[in-house]
Parts: structure tokens; C-alpha cells; sequence
């Protein structure tokens, strides 16, 4: 199983409207590979955060891996709690159209968002500027979250 760094803030103590990724002091906007191994094999993930730009808490966290069991990419979206959990999740590129994920769990940690990133996603991934999450809160107001894709394609070609 992936990894999570602990989501720090809930959505509802997060201003309305569009947050955006910001980069942590010693960490680029650019997608980063993260590895983990049991000393037999390694999984290798691409990464991407989004802090809450007052306060720099983790608001999402999306990793990217290529699964070779399914021979397929594989996605998975950490986001805080206090979310509607009856709507689904819009993932899009850019302003391509969106794919519509439900919600599959949430523990203290936040709640996940797992999914099989087909062929066409990864190749907007490549090509587009933005990947873009819109969540709706306990009151049902969309709340869109922009992560740059800088280097996502050199970062996802890392974890094969």
C-alpha cells in the first residue's frame, strides 16, 4: 500500500474557492519519485502535493505508479476529511472532459481516491499544464484544486 504523509487540515477550515499547488520551501512544483522497497523490490510512485498557501498544511496528495499486475497506471488521491461523501470526485487535464471517481474510504489520515489511470489520462497528464480535482464540502460547494504536471511524464516513466 502507498505511503500518505497525514492530511493536517480539514476542508472546512479552508477558505472557498480555488486552491492551488504550492511548493514547500525544499520541495520544486515539479512532480518528485518516491520509492519505497522491502529489500527484494522497490515501488517507485510519482508525486504530487497541494498546501494551503497561508498556512502551507497538506491539503491533497496525489501518487501516480505504474501497477505491472494490471500493466496499467495506477492513481491514488489522498484528500482531507470533511468532504461530501455521496459526490464523486471530477479529475480532469486542463479543461478535458472530467472522469468521475467515488470516494472509497476515509480514515484520520484523510480520505483516498483510488483508481486505474488509463492510457488517455496519462497521456493528458503528459502533455497538459494542469490536473485538476474538484471535491464538494460538508455543504456542498464545489472547491477545484489545480496541481501543476511539470515533469510528470519524466516523474511517472521513473516508477516503471
Amino acid at each position: 500500500m502507498i505511503a500518505y504523509v497525514a492530511v493536517a487540515v480539514a476542508i472546512s477550515f479552508l477558505p472557498p474557492g480555488n486552491l492551488t499547488a504550492q511548493p514547500a520551501p525544499e520541495t520544486p512544483a515539479a512532480w518528485r519519485v518516491e520509492c519505497t522497497g522491502d529489500g527484494k523490490s522497490l515501488e517507485c510512485r510519482a508525486i504530487q502535493q497541494i498546501f494551503q498557501r497561508d498556512t502551507r498544511q497538506l491539503v491533497a496528495s496525489v501518487a501516480v505508479r505504474f501497477a505491472p499486475e494490471a500493466k496499467a497506471g495506477s492513481m491514488s488521491i489522498l484528500l482531507p476529511l470533511g468532504l461530501n461523501l455521496t459526490e464523486p470526485v471530477l479529475i480532469k487535464v486542463d479543461n478535458g472532459p472530467p472522469e468521475r471517481q467515488p470516494i472509497q474510504t476515509c480514515n484520520n489520515s484523510g480520505c483516498l481516491v483510488s483508481m486505474t489511470a488509463n492510457d488517455k489520462l496519462l497521456t493528458a497528464m503528459r502533455t497538459g499544464t494542469d490536473l485538476k480535482l474538484t471535491v464538494q464540502d460538508a455543504s456542498k460547494k464545489p472547491i477545484e484544486m489545480s496541481l501543476p504536471l511539470l515533469g510528470f511524464g519524466i516523474a511517472y516513466d521513473k516508477t516503471k
